[in-house]
């Protein structure tokens, strides 16, 4: 299946799309947009170019200028609603960055847009694709933890030098909707559990350099089932610190307790008839090739666009919660 890909946006995960293109013999990729001109000069040196690509300052230029099957967007979080909606406008299938809108209202457009529109819809929740996540994922579904009481997670980065979008409330979503949107989806993802209800709280508190961006957040969430789940996020992750990222992953049940701590790269369980034991990691695939798949109808997408509505409306929903003081519904 030959596949002509376009990615509007250099501020996301690109890896994600640029390394699927090549790798797939069919995939090219033939347009890019940003607007700073400066990053797009380096594009013609990236691996997954070729001379058939072109780049763009503006977006819809570059959509009307293009035939594509594919668009990553990967811009910041004030223009991707609008980006995903011009694509929508244009039949042309999405995998985007997260969240997928700045506010409930947009995201309402959204799911309408790209209802009647009919296109494959995807967001970048990676995590889903990393081997410890996916092996929670497959044990707790064969009961090593029995019922699901408890999951708690963290995120924890390095601050380093964050871009100007994500020090404005105007261009950036906030910490909850776009670092927490990861770990409330991996919590729901892996115990099979939704949520009900939940509190939050964000703010910048040792930072103020960085203006709107907020270095701290805690979540709490009500599960379906009676249980409970915590969320724990900061860019309080020291600069001399071995790693980027501090992510840890814990999920306590009536018969064990899964953990895996990225530090490490151990995940271990623990159960009422054996002590602690490494676990051995399923193999996984990749995002991307996942996401052509299923476009083919090849494959089941594995991060399909009902889950991409409903933790960004999760997430935008904790935000204002945080906002307001005040529990909210979830359901």
């Amino acid at each position: 299946m030959a596949v002509r890909v376009g990615l509007i946006g250099l501020k996301g995960h690109l890896g994600v799309i640029l390394n699927g293109v090549q790798q797939m013999p069919d995939a090219t990729l033939v347009a890019v947009c940003d607007d700073d001109e400066e990053a797009l000069a380096g594009v013609p040196e990236w691996p997954s170019a070729s001379d058939e690509t072109v780049t763009f300052t503006d977006p819809e230029e570059m959509l009307d200028s293009v035939e594509l099957d594919i668009c990553g967007v990967c811009g910041t979080d004030l223009d991707r609603a609008p980006t995903i909606l011009a694509c929508a406008r244009r039949d042309i299938h999405v995998l985007a960055e997260k969240p997928l809108a700045m506010t409930l209202d947009e995201l309402r457009q959204l799911r309408e847009a790209v209802g009647a529109a009919g296109i494959h819809l995807s967001m970048l929740l990676t995590m889903r694709f990393d081997p410890p996540y996916a092996t929670m994922r497959r044990l707790i579904a064969e009961g090593a933890v029995g019922e699901v009481c408890l999951a708690t997670m963290q995120k924890s980065y390095r601050l380093g030098n964050r871009p100007q979008w994500q020090r404005d409330p105007n261009t950036f979503s906030g910490i909850i909707p776009f670092v927490g949107i990861h770990a409330l989806d991996l919590i729901s993802w892996t115990t099979g559990r939704g949520f009900v209800r939940g509190a939050a709280f964000c703010a910048n508190t040792g930072h103020p350099e960085m203006g709107a961006l907020e270095d701290n957040a805690s979540v709490a969430v009500q599960l379906d089932n009676g249980g409970s789940a915590t969320v724990r996020l900061d860019y309080c992750r020291p600069a001399a610190a071995p790693t980027h990222g501090d992510d840890r992953l814990r999920v306590a049940g009536s018969e064990g307790v899964l953990e895996y701590i990225y530090t490490r790269d151990e995940l271990t369980l623990i159960t009422n008839d054996e002590g602690p034991r490494t676990i051995d990691l399923d193999e996984t695939g990749d995002q991307f090739a996942n996401f052509v798949a299923s476009i083919a109808g090849e494959e089941q997408c594995a991060v399909p666009a009902e889950d991409c509505f409903r933790m960004t409306e999760v997430t935008l929903k904790l935000r204002e919660a945080a906002k307001a003081g005040r529990l909210v519904d979830l359901t």
